[in-house]
């Protein structure tokens, strides 16, 4: 991964300069070209991607593909936009960030790939436009301040990610996932991209599953043209990742394809099934065991990599499977956006149940709204499963940042009346994906890894557009279809595994380094520089003696 900045308007070079030094990743050097208002900045080891082209200056980072899945270059891209506009980003496929300074019509134009793999943020000003793919370098700008957005910031607390659109920074916005924006004289305009959901029918008509193997095969294929590469795969306990892993195979069958699991330890499901489907390959496996002792160093190292924090437990994780995976393969595969475009989620299955189970969707909204809230359930039937699942007593609610304690909490049974619930439940998630495959790209290119997920493919999005609710879910499965394809090069005892969220084991060692983690964070000597979570709002969500934390309490405090 190449990193990117620029600035629109009158600009310092030395500042220029130390923007494009502060990018964390991409080459040595940082090449700089400037035309018009436009000064444009990279960090690569050639600087191919930063051109000027007549009248536009061109950056691209990423994976950039065309509609049959060839690559790229900016070259392209700049010829593209100059004869068809912005309807050039409907037929571009792959991982990309873009900017382009169109000096004709005196705008910047930013675009981001689907599910914004590529990293892309901007801020703006009177007379200046600023963008970069890690928010670093706009922070060395006088102009921008780094007053935190608390409603922002409230959303992670809640829901594990900041809204889409929004960074922990005010004056500091992301590009939106499938997007053009559009910056001139006026306010940013903001063009949604092809595949738009608003321009599908509720689908109807059922799909075969060598369709969708195929579909998945011409995405693996496009990411693995290159002959000399060395190509691994983070592999899970799950089909998604297997299937990807099968493809590479079938189209490389005489080159050793490596394959990277973390996970806890030898109990962890992950552990377990990443092993017996490397195994019935064939694949030189590599496991990565993750202690929770391990996130002491782990942790910061991390959130200075994703800038603003996300997810959970897995993104530690990850950064240790990055980093193991290092120097063995340039190119790592991933099954991420499988579960989002083939409902293979536990929110699809809690949808699934809210619409066709009668009562379901009142009690899973209590469930939730108990979560928030650190109460019990209204209702015996929600309080029973709340017994059941969690305990008899009510969990502490997460944090809550500074006095404004507005948030934009996600809900997910808003589409549970409709009709196919879970095609509207993908096109939101189009509308408004946020920035957590960002953040898997970013981790892995901090170890100078490239990484490449099939899944995010245009024409794979067209297609789960295009498959009824009833092939995605039914009473006993998530990813039905998806199962029913990889069967066809898989055996049964891959694709029906189930699969399980990455997390650390919540043990009584996991209990012992958030104590520690919080006496490091919020020792006295330093609550007078805590102005965004009251170190008050911490404290209540400690233990009380040494029993182990529980999931929902690690959530609270991460």
């Amino acid at each position: 991964m190449s990193s990117m900045c620029g600035f629109v308007g009158r600009v310092d070079g030395a500042l220029l300069r130390r923007m494009g030094r502060l990018l964390p990743q991409g080459g040595p050097d940082v090449h700089s070209l400037r035309y018009d208002q436009a000064h444009f900045a990279k960090r690569v080891s050639a600087h191919h991607d930063l051109q000027r082209f007549g009248d536009r200056l061109v950056a691209c980072s990423g994976h950039l593909l065309n509609a049959e899945g060839m690559p790229l270059s900016a070259h392209d891209v700049a010829e593209g936009y100059g004869s068809q506009g912005v309807q050039f980003f409907d037929e571009l496929d792959g991982h990309y960030s873009i900017a382009i300074w169109d000096a004709s019509l005196r705008s910047l134009v930013l675009a981001r790939d689907p599910f914004g793999v590529m990293p892309l943020v901007f801020a703006q000003g009177e007379n200046w436009t600023a963008f970069a793919s890690h928010y670093k370098a706009l922070l060395a700008l006088p102009q921008i301040s780094a007053e935190p957005d608390l409603s922002a910031i409230n959303t992670f607390l809640y829901n594990g990610w900041a809204p889409p659109g929004r960074t922990f920074f005010k004056d500091i916005k992301q590009v939106l996932p499938g997007s053009v924006v559009l910056i001139g004289a006026g306010e940013p305009k903001i063009i949604r991209t092809k595949p738009r959901a608003c321009d599908y029918q509720i689908p109807r008509e059922e799909v075969t599953p060598n369709h969708v193997v195929e579909a998945v095969e011409r995405s693996v294929n496009a990411y693995a043209h290159d002959a000399t590469a060395k190509y691994g795969v983070s592999l899970s306990g799950g089909v998604d990742s297997a299937l990807i892993a099968a493809l590479l195979h079938k189209r490389n069958p005489r080159t050793q394809l490596c394959s990277f699991t973390v996970g806890h330890g030898e109990s962890d499901p992950d552990i377990i099934g990443a092993r017996q489907t490397s195994s019935i390959l064939g694949i030189s496996h590599r496991e990565v065991i993750v202690r929770p002792r391990d996130l002491i160093e782990l942790l910061p190292k991390t959130v200075w990599c994703l800038e603003d924090p996300g997810g959970y437990d897995e993104f530690p994780q990850l950064y240790a499977l990055a980093r193991g995976a290092a120097g063995k393969v340039d190119l790592l595969f991933s099954g991420n956006m499988c579960d989002t475009l083939f409902a293979g989620m536990p929110a699809h299955r809690r949808l699934w149940l809210g619409h066709h189970v009668p009562g379901a969707k009142q009690i899973l909204n209590e469930l939730r709204s108990a979560e928030l809230s650190g109460t019990l359930p209204a209702s015996w039937p929600a309080r029973a499963v709340h017994y059941a699942t969690k305990g008899g007593h009510p969990l502490p609610a997460p944090c809550s940042a500074g006095p404004n304690q507005s948030r934009l909490a996600a809900e997910e049974m808003a589409f549970a009346d409709e009709d196919s619930p879970l095609f509207r439940m993908l096109g939101s998630a189009l509308a408004s994906w946020d920035n957590r495959m960002g953040a898997q790209q970013v981790l892995a290119a901090e170890f100078g890894l490239r990484s490449a997920m099939p899944y995010a493919s245009k024409h794979l999005i067209d297609l789960a557009l295009r498959i009824p609710d009833r092939q995605k879910v039914g009473p006993t499965q998530v990813k039905v279809i998806l199962r029913k394809a990889a069967e066809l090069i898989l055996p049964r005892t891959i694709t029906h595994r189930k699969k399980y969220i990455q997390q650390f084991k919540y043990d009584s060692e996991m209990a012992d380094v958030m104590d520690h983690l919080h006496s490091r964070l919020f020792v006295r000597s330093r609550q007078g520089h805590r102005k965004i979570v009251n170190p008050a709002e911490v404290e209540r969500l400690l233990r009380r003696g040494k029993r182990p934390y529980k999931p929902l309490e690690i959530r609270g405090m991460r």
